[in-house]
């Protein structure tokens, strides 16, 4: 799994996109070549936000020919897929906001367009998918707590619905792994949150805690969530959680890992600059060259006794 590069915050601000009144915002080069379109959500998660300095940054050191457009919402995206089409992109990196925009990937393909599909999957025949190992992240999430907990305990599930495909397969690889290897592992029941956040991760948890009185370990599938259920955690004065874990890699949460010996503090990396990757391939697909149809980059459970590793004080994210 690559590191996150160093950069500085101010220039992740300086890449901000103005957003219109309709909720879409564009940047790219009017070079020359073959035009490149970079499809993504607009910054309102830190992770999201380091994706998309992350493309550029490449898509710069690579010299395309490129149009990156971010959007507020799954219609806003819909829109600027339309807008790259009519562009004749040569190849579009889709960083999906979720399933809703299925059919406009299609129409990507349809108009004969190379299409590589990054991180949130949509179901259509993609040229190249590429992502971080999420079903991965789910089973050593699943290993490591049971680890901690000596095989038995009682465990709730912290995700974000929204977040779709990925969403989904962390939480079945977690659940389809204790019930397989660790049957003295409860779990007591999953808990949804509406985006990803510290606040999110605050009020869910906190509703938890008052529904359960023992818990000894949390799933939890997001690094930012995670921060907010430790919160909630520490502002119930509660002793009985043992290990909580995370995915992403936020540096926020990394400099809490041995902030609280009383708790194993895990996150699973899943970095923002893979879409350097995406922006990769699609360079290959201009040059002609083959791609391979899925790519997808290990995740690694990062913890109090390797975090030192991985600490980076310029990473946006």
């Amino acid at each position: 799994m690559k590191k996150i590069l160093g950069i500085g915050l101010c220039l992740l601000i300086a890449f901000s996109f103005s957003v219109s009144a309709g909720g879409r915002s564009s940047q790219g080069s009017t070079g020359q070549g073959p035009l490149v379109g970079i499809s993504v959500p607009a910054a309102s998660h830190g992770w999201v936000a380091a994706v998309a300095y992350f493309a550029e940054q490449r898509a710069k050191e690579l010299g395309l020919n490129y149009r990156i457009v971010a959007s507020a919402n799954p219609n806003a995206q819909m829109g600027h897929i339309d807008d790259l089409i009519n562009m004749k992109c040569h190849t579009i990196v889709l960083f999906p906001h979720n399933n809703e925009v299925e059919m406009a990937a299609q129409n990507i393909l349809n108009a004969g367009i190379k299409l590589v599909n990054f991180d949130r999957k949509v179901e259509v025949n993609v040229t190249s998918y590429l992502a971080g190992d999420n079903p991965g992240i789910g089973v050593n999430g699943a290993h490591y707590i049971a680890d901690k907990l000596g095989g038995r305990g009682d465990v709730v599930i912290m995700h974000v619905p929204g977040f779709g495909s990925i969403d989904v397969e962390r939480v079945n690889g977690f659940t389809q792994t204790i019930r397989a290897n660790y049957r003295n592992i409860r779990i007591l029941n999953n808990y949804g949150s509406q985006v990803s956040s510290k606040e999110e991760g605050l009020k869910t948890m906190t509703d938890v805690l008052t529904a359960h009185s023992h818990i000894d370990g949390v799933y939890s599938m997001d690094d930012e969530l995670s921060i907010g259920i430790l919160q909630a955690i520490q502002d119930a004065r509660r002793s009985d959680i043992k290990v909580i874990t995370g995915g992403g890699g936020a540096q926020e949460y990394f400099n809490i890992m041995n902030t609280n010996r009383n708790i194993w503090i895990a996150s699973a990396l899943y970095s923002p600059a893979m879409i350097k990757d995406a922006v990769d391939v699609a360079n290959r697909l201009i040059k002609g060259e083959s791609v391979q149809k899925e790519i997808i980059i290990p995740a690694k459970i990062v913890d109090r006794d390797n975090v030192k590793d991985y600490l980076d004080a310029g990473s946006p994210y």
